[in-house]
């Protein structure tokens, strides 16, 4: 059974992301409640779903997918609240493998993208208690927001929106300070009671799908896993290059070939495991 904060957590996050969407800047396409055409289509059991059935959705489909989709799978009945209704709208926003992950990496744990026992002990020893996680978890997401560099669907154009979503705090100063999903969460942690929360108005923008593939490629080579396979193999063209005869450099221009290779594939892989 839902931990009591999921009623609240859903007012909160419909407050988010709003109604119908469908522009450009979202990569996430046809959307409502923060349910994506692809979502809508897997809950149906169906291939795809048209724009106009995204916009007829109704809001009680959208609580059960979810609660199906995204409330378990990032760890809301798990996770302490406050911190519970955090996850949950990161989920929403990124998809709930990028939210635990991020929370994991936080913490300090194995960062698998599932909340099992060994996440909820560092949550229970996490120095300063769970408001200083939530706050921490918040600077994370926010860190990730901005990792988002494509400059059609990332932070460049959704990153105001998500800002203001996130901290509450426009950085343009032309919205009113709000709690955002920050304060709400801390108020949670004081209160699962949700008496004290605050529905927000936010920019249309801050409503777009954070999505890991937008990442620009300078974040992605900050990553180890970009890097490790290619080691060896730009040691060995190396050494070919410093050989003189003919087979030596056709032999470094192959595998300075496969580098590049192995280097897209790399950076692909990594934008896709987030």
């Amino acid at each position: 059974m839902a931990r009591e904060t999921l009623p609240v957590a859903l007012e909160l996050m419909f407050g988010d992301e709003g109604g119908y969407s469908n522009v450009k800047t979202d990569r996430g396409g046809p959307t409502k409640y923060g349910v994506t055409h692809t979502t809508l289509a897997a809950h149906r059991g169906v291939k795809s779903v048209t724009a106009d059935q995204v916009k007829a959705m109704s809001r009680e489909e959208a609580e059960d997918i979810c609660r199906r989709s995204y409330w378990g799978q990032s760890g809301g009945d798990l996770l302490p609240p406050g911190l519970d209704y955090a996850a949950f709208d990161f989920g929403v926003n990124s998809g709930p493998y990028r939210a635990v992950k991020t929370l994991q990496k936080v913490l300090g744990v194995r960062e698998d993208g599932q909340v099992g026992e060994q996440t909820l002990a560092a949550v229970r020893k996490y120095p300063g208690g769970v408001s200083t996680l939530i706050r921490d978890y918040c600077d994370a997401r926010m860190r990730f927001l901005r990792s988002l560099t494509n400059g059609k669907t990332g932070f460049p154009v959704n990153g105001r929106g998500w800002t203001i979503r996130v901290t509450g705090k426009d950085p343009k100063g032309q919205w009113k300070d709000q709690p955002g999903v920050l304060g709400n969460a801390l108020r949670l942690a004081a209160d699962a009671s949700g008496r004290s929360v605050e529905k927000v108005a936010i920019p249309p923008e801050a409503g777009a799908k954070a999505d890991s593939r937008d990442t620009g490629l300078g974040e992605v080579l900050k990553k180890p896993e970009a890097w490790g396979p290619l080691g060896g193999l730009l040691s060995a063209a190396g050494a070919l290059f410093a050989g003189n005869g003919p087979v030596q450099w056709a032999l470094a221009a192959a595998m300075v070939a496969a580098v590049l290779v192995g280097l897209w594939y790399f950076v692909r892989r990594v934008r896709e495991a987030g």
